[in-house]
């Protein structure tokens, strides 16, 4: 199959999400005077991890993952906070912190950008994610992006995907592939979409769950490959 719209999932797929949210979990956590250890952090993150899942499948409203995320975890220090607004100083210091990329991304971006239409497709909220990306060396370099807070849906809900297809052209989907790391939101709602999904799986994850991608990858090198190999058959 030939592919050349690729919808690309921002965190942990452009960009290191665990470097950026590693930073601004700890400098958020000043503010109580409270100083997380490695533990601690991957505490708060099973906690995050539970919170969006439950957004995806929509037993959670934004707002309720927004603050409940840090209301439950300080509870279990003994800490009392205002979770909206630990959620606004963390947001905040995730959206200053420096963007890392991985290994191959940049020229990756830059190979695959000759002969395909680029899209960021990204669930989260829009002032946080519109300043993060602003970040990145190759922005510019985007047909577009789509951030679930703007279209009023979110990975893997199909009208996430449908709304992506009414801006750019419903004849593309045919020829579209989504990449990200997420096995629940982009693989998921690939699937749900009728379109192709490659795994993007840098961290080596186990694939517990049901939801089998059409292709997996390890870095962004793969994925030039696998695009040009098949736009070759």
């Amino acid at each position: 199959m030939k592919y050349n719209t690729i919808l690309l999932d921002f965190d942990d797929t452009l960009v290191d999400f665990y470097d950026a949210e590693d930073k601004a979990f700890h400098n958020m956590a000043k503010h109580y005077q409270h100083y997380p250890t490695t533990e601690d952090f991957q505490f708060f993150k099973q906690i995050n991890q539970a919170h969006w899942e439950a957004f995806q499948e929509n037993k959670l409203t934004k707002e309720e993952v927004l603050s409940h995320r840090f209301i439950e975890y300080f509870n279990h220090y003994g800490i009392e906070v205002d979770g909206r607004q630990a959620d606004i100083m963390f947001r905040d210091e995730l959206a200053k912190a420096p963007i890392k990329h991985f290994d191959s991304t940049l020229e990756t971006i830059d190979r695959l950008a000759q002969n395909n239409e680029l899209y960021i497709v990204t669930n989260g909220v829009t002032d946080t994610q519109k300043r993060r990306i602003a970040q990145l060396q190759f922005k510019d370099t985007f047909a577009g992006v789509f951030i679930s807070e703007e279209t009023g849906y979110q990975k893997p809900m199909i009208e996430f995907f449908d709304y992506v297809f009414d801006e750019i052209g419903e004849e593309k989907r045919e020829s579209t592939i989504i990449v990200g790391d997420s096995l629940t939101s982009d693989i998921l709602g690939g699937k749900n979409a009728n379109i192709a999904t490659c795994w993007f799986n840098i961290r080596n994850k186990k694939n517990t769950s049901n939801i089998e991608p059409d292709y997996e990858i390890e870095s962004l090198d793969e994925l030039v490959k696998l695009i040009e190999m098949d736009n070759e058959t």
